[in-house]
């Protein structure tokens, strides 16, 4: 069971799918009128708790935060659900189901997508009438994902501290590291009160394609995101993405497409900062499995 499934409850869905949703459902109600009208037949029930994800080498870490199921049936949709859920299909015999991952765009609950870079997994069953199946979907990485860098820890740190007086520093401390033998941390005080810090390269991404930076995080205080480039000789320093304090180890995927799009550079480098919070004696920004996907 993947450790971030929650209470089912209905999705705040982000507007293009939203659209793609409702004519769904706009076609579903045009062709029938009830499911009590004996002309309609009964449904069958597709069952949807869990799912597994593969990440293949050279792809970085399997985390994930999957936590919707966009179901689609002979090309229309049957609706977007969180899981665990089971659904009905108006259809029986022969039924190909094509299941997709979804997740909280930006991390916000309100805006859940299809996650661009992930395969869905299609399932042929032959369903019957009130019968429930139960289908674990498989997800991996679509095969012409690029990964501009994928930053674990394990080796080295890309990201340089450019302003500041603390470092991101690696840690192999068993309390801090998410997974393998070591992450990043951010240690701040009253007398280490600011880092800010950048990836050593820029990367040349494509306007007009998705954009997502993945990130595993545990923090006990908010920290900032953003984008760095150089348009037209001119510096553009862009922090749209506050992370807000979690005690557990979570999984965000930030949207940098629209802002890479408009910002038009040549190169683009992913910042972090971070300005001590006075409330606390000490705080603390742990970090790993860092990933700029695009096409």
């Amino acid at each position: 069971m993947n450790p971030w499934f929650h209470k089912r409850r209905a999705l705040k869905i982000s507007t293009p799918y939203f659209i793609l949703l409702l004519s769904g459902c706009l076609a579903t109600c045009l062709t029938s009128c009830n499911l009590i009208n004996p002309e309609e037949g009964i449904p069958a029930y597709l069952k949807v708790d869990t799912f597994s994800f593969t990440a293949t080498q050279g792809q970085g870490s399997s985390s994930n935060r999957i936590t919707d199921v966009w179901a689609f049936n002979d090309g229309q949709i049957a609706g977007a659900f969180e899981m665990p859920v089971t659904f009905p299909v108006l259809d029986s015999g022969s039924t190909e189901m094509v299941l997709s991952p979804g997740i909280w765009d930006n991390g916000i609950s309100e805006t859940r997508v299809i996650y661009p870079f992930y395969y869905p997994d299609t399932v042929t069953l032959n369903l019957e009438p009130a019968k429930t199946y139960t289908v674990v979907p498989h997800f991996t990485y679509r095969s012409n994902t690029k990964f501009y860098f994928i930053e674990d820890f394990e080796a080295g740190n890309i990201f340089a501290k450019v302003d500041g007086d603390t470092a991101i520093i690696r840690t192999s401390n068993p309390d801090e590291v998410f997974e393998g033998a070591t992450s990043a941390a951010i240690h701040l005080d009253k007398d280490h009160n600011y880092f800010e810090g950048r990836t050593s390269a820029g990367y040349g991404l494509s306007e007009g394609e998705p954009v997502y930076l993945e990130m595993n995080y545990r923090c006990d205080q908010p920290f900032q995101v953003g984008i760095y480039a150089s348009v037209s000789g001119i510096e553009a320093s862009l922090y749209k993405w506050t992370i807000n304090p979690k005690s557990y180890w979570n999984k965000i995927y930030l949207n940098m497409g629209y802002d890479i799009g408009q910002l038009q550079a040549d190169k683009y480098q992913i910042q972090i900062k971070a300005t001590y919070d006075e409330s606390q004696t000490t705080t603390h920004i742990y970090l790993d499995n860092i990933k700029l996907v695009s096409y």
